[in-house]
Parts: C-alpha cells; sequence; structure tokens
C-alpha cells in the first residue's frame, strides 16, 4: 500500500472518469481523497483545482486534476505557489512530468480514452521515487525563484 497522501478532483464534464478511476485505484492498493465535484451539474473547475493544490501543499502530498481537455484545470493549478502541474496525455508525458517534479498531473476526460488515463493513473502514483532528486530539486527552486522571487 502506498504512503503518500494523494487527492483528485474534477469538474462535471470529468465525473464519470474519475468516478472509474478511484474503482480501479482502489483496487491497485491506493488511497485517494476524493474532492469533488460529486455530480454532473455544470461547476467552475477552477474551485477544484484550488481544493486539490490547497491540500497537496498543506500536506506535501501529490494531486490528480480532470476536466474536460486537462487545460484549464493545470492553468488554474499552476497559479498556486508550490504547485508544478504538467498536463499529460500518455505513458511518456506522465514520466517526463515526473522528471521535472510536477506534484499535481491534469488531463481530459474528453481528450484522453479510460485506459490510457488508468495508465496514466498508475504511472504518477507508481513512479513518484523519479521526483526525488537532487537534479530535479534544483529545477523547481529555479522555477519556484523565477515565479516567485527569491
Amino acid at each position: 500500500m502506498n504512503q503518500i497522501k494523494i487527492f483528485i478532483g474534477n469538474d462535471h464534464a470529468a465525473l464519470d472518469y474519475k468516478t472509474t478511476l478511484l474503482e480501479y485505484s482502489k483496487k491497485k492498493g491506493y488511497d485517494i481523497e476524493d474532492l469533488g465535484t460529486y455530480t454532473n451539474q455544470s461547476c467552475d473547475y477552477n474551485d477544484y483545482a484550488l481544493n486539490v493544490c490547497k491540500e497537496v501543499i498543506k500536506s506535501n502530498a501529490i494531486g490528480i486534476l480532470i476536466c474536460g481537455s486537462g487545460v484549464g484545470i493545470s492553468m488554474m493549478a499552476n497559479k498556486v505557489k508550490g504547485i508544478r502541474c504538467g498536463q499529460v496525455n500518455d505513458y511518456d508525458s506522465t514520466l517526463k512530468a515526473l522528471e521535472i517534479g510536477c506534484n499535481v498531473i491534469s488531463f481530459g476526460a474528453r481528450t484522453v480514452g479510460i485506459e490510457i488515463a488508468k495508465q496514466i493513473v498508475d504511472t504518477f502514483l507508481s513512479n513518484q521515487d523519479r521526483a526525488k532528486n537532487q537534479e530535479v530539486e534544483k529545477e523547481i527552486q529555479s522555477i519556484e525563484e523565477l515565479t516567485y522571487g527569491k
């Protein structure tokens, strides 16, 4: 069973995807905290991106965000200090997101098939060690200095 805290959030376009991914992840032994949305009613993805990102920062955790395309939700996530959200669409882009220190990933329920989404989640959750090295830490520090100042 994994030990890192994991949060997931979505908008209305990704509700069914999230439900499927939570069931799949639970079978794989992952305990993911669902921060909504919980209905198909139209909502603002920004709210759910912020909820997940605040918890990721507070808990030194990782996050998964899903909206229709993965674009808008990732843009909002990257506005939060300390969040490095990579929009991913397959195994390779997920590995790259890990290698460059992303603590949150996003993808689109309308743009990524469910089997690829399962692969993305597996890759992100089972390869967290790739994000923990001195070179990545230097790159993260550089990005944060450029973004937020020294």
